[in-house]
């Protein structure tokens, strides 16, 4: 999953030309988060009761990257 959101996240930004990029996950599954932080996203904020499924209401987990911060590491992994 990581080399697929790695892929997602290069291709919006060098491609797209996006600026932000947001995703968000379950908190009742912290690999998912894992995930997003191993590619550079980084934790803003939780939402209660904020999303659904046929399972019910839940909590959502969003985290974000902007073109800056992957700018950056695009740069020190190159060092």
């Amino acid at each position: 999953m990581t080399e697929a959101l790695s892929a997602i996240i290069r291709f919006l930004f060098e491609e797209v030309g996006a600026n932000r990029i947001e995703a968000r996950h379950d908190p009742a599954n912290p690999a998912s988060g894992e995930v997003m932080k191993k590619c550079g996203m980084r934790y803003e904020a939780t939402l209660r009761q904020a999303a659904w499924s046929n399972a019910g209401i839940y909590d959502t987990a969003i985290y974000s990257i902007l073109l800056t911060e992957y700018n950056l590491g695009a740069r020190r992994s190159h060092l």
